[in-house]
C-alpha cells in the first residue's frame, strides 16, 4: 500500500480519536459509542505496529503512561507563578474596578476578560520548537515539581504545537466530572477510599510516580496565559493559543466594563452546574497589557487581576470542642473540631475560629450547632450559630489564660485581635519556628520535614533552629525510617544551608509581619546582619512598603537577648552573608524602556532581561509610543511591525551584545 496514503490514514484516525475522546471526558458530549470508539483504536494500533516509523507523537496510544519516577525533581519557574487576589462580593469588585482605575489615573470604563476559574491544579509548559519539553506543578510559585511525563498522558495537552515555535504556557489541569464519577465508581468497586472531590483527584493523579496511573485517571487541561506574550491585549493571547492547537476554555468573554464583568458572573454563579467539569469561579483580568504593565504585581499576585468566589454551600453541624494552636511568632489560634460534615465535596472535621473575639461575637458555646462554609473553598470557617437549637445548659467558652503548650501567661493587647505566648523557650511555638526555619522559601534543607523536626525535638537532639548545625550522624542514624543514606543526604543538606542568602536568612528567622518581600528590603538596606541587629525604628519606618506594625514587630525581635544570641550564633556558624549590590551599568538603556521580542539565540530572554535591569532599563511587553528600543531576535512579529509604525530604534541580537561587551 502507498506509505502516504498510510500515513494520511493515520493522522486521520489520529485526529479523530483525539475529538471523540475530548467530547467524551471534557465536553460530556459523546459523539459515538465506546465500542465505535474502540474499533477505530484497535485500527489505529494495528496500522502503529505495521508502520512504528509513522506513529505520531499526540497519537491516542502514545498517552498510556510508561514511566515510572523514584521521586519529582525540582523545577525553577524562570517566570514566578503568581496567585490572585480574591473577592467575594459585588461591592468588592466595584472596589477592584476604582482602584485599577485611580492607579490608571482615568475614569474611562476598563474593558476586561473574564474566564472561568476552573477547580483544577496549575501547571507550566514549556515547548521548544512546537514539542512539550517539561512540565511542572505550581510549587510553592517559585519551585515547583517536574511532571513532564504524566502531562503527557493528558489528551487535550498537545505533544506537538501547530506552529514551531518556542513558548512557554500555563493552564490548569483538571479532572470532568464524568472521569470523577468513573473512578469513584471503580474504586468502590475495588473496595478503595473514594476521593472527596475532582479537584483533589486531579491533584492526585499529576503526582503520581507511575505515569500509567496518571494516564487512567483521563485527565483534562485548560491553558489560560503565555508568559511573556507578545500581543498587546489577553484576547489576542488566548486566540493565539487556540490557533497552535491548546484547549482553551471558550466560554472567556471580553466586558467593555464592570457591569458586565456583574452580569457574567450572574449568569454562571446560575448555570455553572450545567458544565461537564467544576467551577470555583471567574476570573477577571485587564484586557490591554500595557495596562497590566503599567500596574505591576504586589509581593504575591497582579494587580491587574483579580478572581470572583462563588458563594459556597453552607452547612451545620455540632461543635465537639475547642482546641488553640500555638504558631512560630506564638499566636493562640482557636481551632473547632466538629462532628464531620461534607461541605462542597470534601469532609470537613475542623474549623478555624480567627482569634479570641470570634469566639465572643457570635457567642460560640462547645456543643452548640453551628453553621460552616468554605472561605474561597480552602479553609472552612464557622460563621454563625443556631442559638434555636442550644441546651440551656450550655456555658460561654472562656479563652484560656495559659499558652496550652508551656502554660505561660498569655498576653492580649488591645489594639490587636490576636493573642500570644511570648515565652521564647514554648515547646510548640519553637517547633513551628525550626520548621518554618528549614522550609523551602528559606532555608531550603532537604529531606527535614515536620514530622522529623517534632521527632528531633522531643527527643531532646534539638531545641532551637541553631541545634541543626550540630546533629551528627551518630544520633540520626539511631532515629526511625532513617537509613545511612537518608542521614548522610539530610546532613548535607543543613550543611549546603550554609551558603543563603541575606533576605532568605532574615526571612528564615520568623519575624512577626516580615514575609519574603520585606525580608528582601532589609537585606538591600542593612548589607549584613550586624547592621540588620542594629536597625532603629526610625530607620525602619522610612523603607519603602514598611509601616509602624512591621517596625514595631521588628524591634521587639531584635529587642530579645534569646534573638540576638541565636543569629550570633548562626554567624559562628557561618552563615553570616553580605547583601552584594550590583552596580548598575550606564549605558544607553539606562532610565529607559525597552522591549524584548522574537527568538535570542546567543542569549537567553532572562539573561538580556537581567543585563537591561542591571544598567536599570524598564523591560516590558508591548510596544508603544514611550518604548524606546526594540531588541528583535528571530521570527519577531506583531512588536517589529508597530516599533517600525512608530520610529522606535531596532537593535538586532548582534549590536546588542556588541552593547554588552562595550563594543
Amino acid at each position: 500500500m502507498n506509505i502516504l496514503l498510510i500515513k494520511e490514514e493515520i493522522k486521520n484516525l489520529v485526529n479523530l480519536l483525539n475529538k471523540y475522546s475530548y467530547l467524551y471526558y471534557v465536553e460530556d458530549n459523546p459523539e459515538i459509542n465506546d465500542t465505535q470508539y474502540d474499533m477505530l483504536y484497535k485500527k489505529l494500533e494495528k496500522l502503529e505496529h505495521q508502520y512504528p516509523e509513522l506513529i505520531m507523537k499526540n497519537s491516542p496510544t502514545q498517552r498510556v503512561g510508561d514511566i515510572v519516577l523514584n521521586e519529582f525533581k525540582k523545577v525553577e519557574h524562570t517566570t514566578p507563578m503568581l496567585s490572585l487576589s480574591n473577592t467575594f462580593s459585588y461591592e468588592e469588585l466595584l472596589d477592584f474596578d476604582s482602584r485599577i482605575k485611580k492607579a490608571l489615573k482615568t475614569n474611562d470604563d476598563i474593558e476586561y476578560i473574564c474566564e472561568l476559574k476552573i477547580d483544577g491544579l496549575a501547571v507550566s509548559l514549556h515547548y521548544e520548537n512546537g514539542e512539550l519539553i517539561k512540565a511542572a506543578t505550581r510549587g510553592d510559585g517559585t519551585i515547583g515539581e517536574d511532571v513532564t511525563e504524566n502531562i503527557k498522558t493528558i489528551l487535550t495537552i498537545p505533544r506537538q504545537l501547530n506552529d514551531i515555535v518556542n513558548i512557554e504556557v500555563r493552564g490548569e489541569v483538571y479532572m470532568p466530572k464524568k472521569s470523577f464519577k468513573i473512578i469513584n465508581s471503580e474504586r468502590e468497586k475495588n473496595n478503595e477510599p473514594l476521593f472527596a472531590n475532582p479537584r483533589n483527584a486531579a491533584a492526585g493523579s499529576i503526582r503520581q510516580l507511575d505515569s500509567k496511573i496518571t494516564a487512567s485517571r483521563k485527565l483534562s487541561a485548560f491553558i489560560y496565559n503565555i508568559v511573556n506574550s507578545e500581543e498587546d491585549t489577553q484576547q489576542k493571547s488566548l486566540e493565539l493559543l487556540n490557533k497552535y492547537g491548546f484547549s482553551i476554555n471558550n466560554n472567556y468573554k471580553l466586558c467593555r466594563n464592570i457591569n458586565e464583568v456583574s452580569e457574567y458572573i450572574k449568569y454562571w454563579e446560575l448555570n455553572k452546574k450545567t458544565l461537564p467539569y467544576e467551577v470555583d469561579g471567574v476570573v477577571i483580568k485587564i484586557n490591554n497589557v500595557n495596562f497590566q504593565e503599567q500596574l505591576g504585581f504586589t509581593q504575591k499576585s497582579p494587580k491587574w487581576a483579580t478572581s470572583f468566589k462563588f458563594a459556597e454551600e453552607e452547612l451545620a453541624t455540632k461543635l465537639l470542642n475547642i482546641e488553640l494552636s500555638v504558631g512560630r511568632t506564638g499566636i493562640v489560634t482557636p481551632v473547632a473540631n466538629l462532628e464531620p460534615v461534607n461541605i462542597s465535596g470534601s469532609v470537613v472535621s475542623k474549623a478555624s475560629l480567627h482569634n479570641k473575639d470570634i469566639i465572643s461575637e457570635l457567642d460560640i458555646r462547645i456543643g452548640d450547632t453551628v453553621v460552616v462554609k468554605k472561605a474561597g473553598e480552602i479553609i472552612p470557617k464557622v460563621i454563625k450559630v443556631v442559638t434555636e437549637l442550644r441546651t440551656e445548659n450550655s456555658e460561654k467558652y472562656i479563652f484560656p489564660e495559659n499558652c496550652p503548650s508551656c502554660n505561660s501567661i498569655l498576653i492580649s493587647e488591645h489594639e490587636n485581635p490576636f493573642t500570644r505566648c511570648i515565652n521564647k523557650n514554648c515547646p510548640e511555638q519553637n517547633i513551628k519556628k525550626i520548621i518554618h526555619f528549614a522550609s523551602r522559601e528559606a532555608m531550603n534543607i532537604d529531606g527535614l520535614g515536620d514530622k522529623l523536626i517534632i521527632n528531633l525535638f522531643e527527643k531532646k537532639l534539638i531545641s532551637n533552629i541553631t541545634d541543626l548545625y550540630s546533629l551528627n550522624k551518630e544520633e540520626l542514624i539511631n532515629l526511625e525510617r532513617m537509613g545511612e543514606k537518608s542521614v548522610n543526604n539530610l546532613l548535607l543538606a543543613i550543611t549546603n544551608s550554609k551558603k543563603v542568602s541575606l533576605d532568605k536568612i532574615i526571612y528564615s528567622l520568623g519575624i512577626l509581619n516580615v514575609g519574603k518581600k520585606a525580608s528582601s528590603i532589609l537585606a538591600e538596606y542593612y548589607k549584613n546582619l550586624d547592621k540588620f541587629i542594629s536597625a532603629t525604628y526610625d530607620e525602619l519606618v522610612t523603607l519603602s512598603d514598611f509601616g509602624e506594625i512591621t517596625a514595631k514587630s521588628i524591634i521587639e525581635f531584635l529587642s530579645s537577648e534569646e534573638n540576638i544570641e541565636i543569629i550570633k550564633k548562626l554567624q559562628e556558624i557561618g552563615i553570616d552573608p553580605i547583601f552584594e549590590n550590583i552596580e548598575k551599568e550606564e549605558n544607553i538603556f539606562s532610565n529607559k524602556i525597552v522591549v524584548l521580542t522574537g527568538k535570542l539565540v546567543k542569549l537567553t530572554r532572562n539573561e538580556a532581561k537581567e543585563y537591561l535591569e542591571t544598567c536599570n532599563a524598564k523591560v516590558t511587553n508591548s510596544v508603544t509610543k514611550n518604548t524606546a528600543y526594540l531588541i528583535c531576535g528571530e521570527k519577531a512579529g506583531s512588536k517589529l511591525q508597530k516599533a517600525k509604525e512608530l520610529g522606535i530604534t531596532i537593535i538586532n541580537e548582534e549590536q546588542f551584545i556588541n552593547i554588552i561587551n562595550n563594543k
